[in-house]
């Protein structure tokens, strides 16, 4: 059943996510501020046409827009997720559209989004942190980093206490893979497609000799798969941390990244 308190608040919240007054907002939807602040109050509900009108201004699906339900705890979030990626590739697979699956990855990378700006607490400091574009999230549970540019992810911080395990030939990988010739390497791999050792000898700029010396390493090491005949690529075992490597490097290139500590229960 609509929660029509519940629902008011979204509006509300969606609004303000904005920037909008409410006199704004009736503006771009066509109807008096009176009806909006009514809305909002959870007094009474617009009709089909200005619930349509509300989504699209909002930017959000009106089956979401709706959905008034409390979720208890965090596996009752994940499971709605789920949900809505099982209903999205079904909705697609009669479209033809076989990269559905690339563009529920954007929609979930735009969720990831959603979910480090609400970290920051203060609306205006979000809107100024969204506007940025990156964001750096300081917790007890640990770092988080967010950039547009294709930067996402978490660090928790215990991992610290396990840092004891690494030993000689991991500090031996990690120094190969940051190294100016590794770095250059792994710009040049993709993950799904395989490149020649030509290619990667001329796009890279390594010569023959030093070039077969990193791939070896890194081949024994499951950071890169050679494919017979066509080539080299990324593994799906370690190669994700050649990618932490290039992003690390990235992160570092970086002039500025917004700091924002969350306070639990701010």
């Amino acid at each position: 059943m609509l929660d029509m308190e519940i629902f008011g608040a979204k509006l509300r919240e969606h609004r303000k996510n904005l920037g909008l007054t409410q006199e704004e907002t009736a503006k771009r939807v066509g109807v008096s501020a009176q009806a909006v602040s009514k809305w909002e109050s959870g007094e009474c509900l617009p009709d089909c046409f200005n619930l349509k009108a509300l989504g699209e201004l909002y930017g959000i699906s009106l089956d979401i827009l709706l959905e008034t339900e409390r979720c208890d705890d965090i596996d009752s979030v994940a499971a709605k997720i789920e949900q809505i990626a099982d209903e999205y590739l079904w909705a697609h697979q009669y479209r033809d559209a076989p990269n559905a699956h690339r563009e529920l990855g954007s929609d979930i990378w735009k969720l990831w989004k959603g979910i480090y700006f609400i970290e920051t607490g203060n609306r205006e400091r979000q809107r100024e942190d969204y506007a940025a574009g990156n964001l750096r999230v300081c917790s007890d549970f640990g770092l988080k980093i967010w950039d547009d540019d294709g930067v996402a992810c978490v660090i928790r911080t215990d991992l610290r206490e396990k840092l004891g395990s690494v030993g000689d030939r991991e500090y031996r990988l990690l120094s190969e893979l940051s190294s100016p010739d590794g770095l250059r390497l792994i710009s040049q791999l993709d993950t799904v497609k395989p490149v020649t050792k030509e290619t990667l000898s001329e796009e890279s700029g390594i010569g023959l000799g030093r070039l077969n010396e990193l791939l070896l390493s890194f081949i024994e090491s499951d950071i890169v798969e050679y494919v017979n005949p066509a080539g080299y690529k990324l593994c799906g075992h370690f190669g994700i941390a050649a990618y932490m490597v290039l992003a690390a490097a990235f992160i570092l290139s970086k002039k500025k990244y917004t700091l924002s500590e969350y306070l639990p229960g701010f």
